[in-house]
């Protein structure tokens, strides 16, 4: 179950404070929300945005520049593997095998 939410309150201490909205149990029981974006300050219901949008953005950004390079590199080398086998004279019956063999 995930931490943070009504039905799963946030454990509290002074010392251990979480980032942004969270729910916690006040010391006479009453279970309460410590909002930290508008969202939840609208709506205590509303899904939390402290900050989680823009750190998921710059995280997915990264891995977007990490795979277009990877694939650049993977374009690389595919283009020199189909130069290697076009020239073969046996290049068309390597890509027909090859094809067989993969059911492509």
């Amino acid at each position: 179950m995930t931490r943070n939410t009504r039905e799963n309150p946030a454990p509290t201490t002074p010392d251990t404070v979480p980032q942004g909205c969270y729910w916690f149990t006040d010391p006479d029981g009453t279970l309460c929300l410590a909002t930290g974006c508008m969202a939840r300050i609208q709506d205590p219901d509303a899904q939390c945005l402290c900050d989680k949008l823009a750190a998921r953005l710059d995280r997915l950004t990264k891995k977007l520049r990490d795979l277009k390079e990877q694939q650049k590199y993977a374009d690389v080398w595919w283009q020199a593997l189909s130069s290697v086998v076009r020239a073969h004279p046996d290049g068309q019956s390597i890509l027909t095998t090859t094809r067989n063999l993969t059911g492509r």
